[in-house]
């Protein structure tokens, strides 16, 4: 009877130790896969034999794919990027003669025909910008800053264009903002909205905030758009019915670059008057890298 004891715990103890032993292993190998996707090496190869052995292979294989699905991807960027970049060089020089002879020209058409050449240069200059952001090309600064004073900045950029545009801003946060760039996204949003709505028309930013995320709202009282016109608003060169044809086209693509850097999402939808815009940002205590 004392023998069998005797063996039972020597059993149990085994087992113990080969529970503790895995429990470690996957512990180790969650870390190792942890620091991959944060940016470290990749999970080594394991030449012992076992189950463990065998999963560590394959999170080393599927490393191995995601590491040249990245590289592919980051390559296929840079090509779009150097494209855009050689189109828009070899298009500045012939912009720049034609502006001249333009501006020499007395005839009927003069002041369109500029105005066509303005928008071009915008366009090119607003395309190379949101090429290169949606490649990380720009270095984003995060400081904790109060939003009311960056929107109603925003606004005061605005006033002179839309003077017959009534504007109300309530309520006030702090966020961990690149205070830039979020004012041009605040900026491109206000722009938008006073775009869709008739002279004396009315525009509304309210922001709130909880525990967990900060909350801003930018509202008009222009009507709205189409449902079906909601998910392609972010769409580049896309225009609701009815929306101001002289900018470019992507100022709201710009908006969701920025805010996606920020780890924000932007989510447009109909009221009652108008087009609204939320934008939800998550209140970060320390930057963090957008990748």
């Amino acid at each position: 009877m004392e023998g069998l004891t005797i063996l039972f715990a020597a059993l149990a103890a085994l087992f113990a130790l080969l529970y503790f032993r895995q429990r470690k292993e996957l512990g180790r190998l969650r870390t190792q896969t942890g620091g991959f996707l944060s940016g470290g090496a990749r999970t080594p190869l394991s030449l012992r034999d076992g189950r463990l052995a065998a999963l560590q292979n394959d999170f080393e294989a599927i490393e191995g794919a995601l590491e040249r699905s990245r590289a592919e991807t980051a390559r296929e960027a840079r090509r779009s990027t150097e494209l855009l970049t050689d189109i828009s060089h070899q298009l500045k020089t012939p912009l720049a003669s034609l502006r001249l002879f333009l501006e020499l020209d007395d005839g009927a058409h003069k002041e369109e025909a500029l105005a066509q050449a303005d928008r071009m240069e915008a366009l090119i200059y607003a395309l190379l910008r949101l090429e290169r952001m949606s490649n990380n090309g720009y270095a984003f600064h995060f400081e904790a800053r109060q939003l009311a004073p960056l929107v109603q900045e925003a606004w005061d950029g605005l006033r002179v264009r839309f003077p017959e545009k009534r504007f109300s801003l309530t309520g006030d946060a702090a966020l961990r903002c690149d205070p830039g760039w979020l004012g041009e996204a605040f900026s491109n949003l206000l722009k938008n909205a006073c775009e869709h709505t008739e002279p004396g028309g009315s525009v509304a930013v309210a922001i709130t905030q909880t525990e967990r995320e900060v909350r801003l709202t930018v509202s008009d009282d222009g009507g709205g758009v189409a449902p079906e016109e909601l998910p392609r608003l972010f769409e580049r060169f896309y225009r609701a019915k009815g929306q101001d044809r002289t900018g470019s086209g992507i100022g709201l693509n710009i908006v969701r670059e920025i805010v996606s850097r920020h780890h924000g999402t932007i989510v447009p939808d109909n009221t009652d008057e108008g087009l609204r815009f939320t934008l939800y940002f998550p209140r970060l205590e320390r930057n963090l890298a957008k990748t």
